[in-house]
């Protein structure tokens, strides 16, 4: 078992081609290893999407959260209780701030490291807010992480969907 995390000791980087403790990342699901080590540079390359990593002591890639935009249709969130005032938003798309992956080693689970990332996320998109419009934080969620996204107050566009989101402005 690894030991506690030490957060001042965790850098948030940017994945590059040299970024520490990339090829001993492991999760419990291992399409989230090869986002990491396979593809997640392609989509940066492509600006699809950026992947930021939390490096710690230089050496362990403690866990890793993908960012793209997104935008949620008004429409799929009418409805849901305390959203009613969605109807008078001004325009049918809600920008929101995409979290298209988000793993943590496998060896640092349950040490705050992805309570760390959501909440540096979160940070991300107010500071979007105030620079090209931002409101939402929005997440496709496997269905196994659906309760740990709502202890962060993510909540499903609909009971079916494994969409979620967070509206920065009123959830936080």
């Amino acid at each position: 078992m690894a030991e506690e995390v030490d957060f001042t000791r965790v850098r948030v980087r940017r994945l590059g081609i040299n970024t520490p403790g990339i090829p001993a990342f492991t999760n419990q699901k291992q399409q989230m290893v090869e986002h990491l080590q396979n593809g997640a540079l392609d989509d940066q390359a492509q600006k699809i999407g950026t992947t930021w990593v939390w490096v710690y002591d230089d050496s362990v890639a403690l866990g890793y959260v993908s960012l793209a935009m997104y935008s949620l249709d008004r429409k799929n969130i009418q409805g849901i209780p305390n959203y009613a005032d969605m109807e008078k938003f001004p325009y049918r798309a809600i920008p929101a701030l995409l979290i298209g992956q988000l793993a943590t080693n496998k060896e640092y689970e349950g040490k705050g490291v992805g309570r760390s990332m959501i909440s540096w996320t979160i940070k991300m998109a107010v500071n979007l807010s105030d620079t090209v419009g931002c409101r939402m934080v929005a997440l496709h969620a496997h269905h196994d992480v659906i309760t740990w996204y709502e202890k962060f107050k993510f909540k499903k566009i609909l009971e079916s969907s494994n969409t979620m989101y967070l509206d920065i402005i009123k959830d936080r």
